[in-house]
């Protein structure tokens, strides 16, 4: 329970408050503990960005971790898959006051389970199948491009979709992107739930339609 949680060590910032990178043993690690502890950690994935990720740790693969993100420090809101290797930094950001507020406002962390070995194709699939809106972001130089939209088709090396613009209007044509460019993968959260519930509906001749598209 929630109230009941099992204490772990994680790696703290330096005196200095600096933070350094972590070898991706120790990443891996600390990762496992918080998955088993079910304790939050806060991960930065791009030292040279002061961004970092709260959240619970609900699942980890072979080359990803799935986190249920903590915004707002007690709210819980998407699911998120981040590539292990990205990821530089992680320590422990748990304490009482989460625990309190989670269960005073009713909020469960979610589960969530992938083989082992799951590949970024299983994990856009299995994404895409859970919620209305597929959701993935493609890493460039350190820096990430949010791609919502509807999955057309999961091929063998690539990915084919239909991008859902911010102001919520469908773009023309659908985009097809590599799967080594997905850099993290994003299942439901405030953001999406309010795309899927108020954007324009999705076309009826829209390619998801379309019989060479089918998976």
């Amino acid at each position: 329970s929630l109230t009941s949680m099992a204490s772990a060590r994680f790696s703290t910032p330096g005196a200095s408050g600096i933070l350094r990178d972590m070898k991706s043993k120790k990443v891996r690690r600390l990762l496992a503990e918080a998955l088993s502890a079910h304790r939050v950690v806060r991960v930065w994935r791009d030292l040279d960005d002061s961004a970092f990720t709260d959240g619970f740790i609900i699942e980890l693969a072979n080359d990803w971790v799935v986190m249920h993100v903590l915004d707002d420090g007690v709210y819980l809101d998407s699911l998120l898959m981040m590539r292990v290797r990205d990821i530089s930094t992680v320590i422990d950001g748990h304490h009482g006051y989460i625990d309190r507020a989670l269960l005073g406002l009713g909020q469960s962390v979610a589960e969530f389970a992938c083989p082992e070995d799951a590949t970024v194709r299983d994990l856009v699939v299995a994404s895409a199948d859970l919620h209305p809106l597929s959701a993935f972001a493609l890493g460039d130089e350190g820096e990430e491009q949010l791609m919502v939209g509807r999955l057309v088709k999961a091929g063998k090396n690539r990915v084919w979709h239909h991008f859902l613009r911010p102001d919520g209007t469908w773009a023309a044509d659908v985009d097809r992107w590599r799967y080594e460019q997905i850099s993290s993968i994003q299942i439901g959260g405030r953001y999406l739930e309010a795309l899927a519930q108020f954007g324009d509906p999705y076309p009826a001749d829209g390619p998801v339609a379309a019989p060479e598209f089918g998976r």
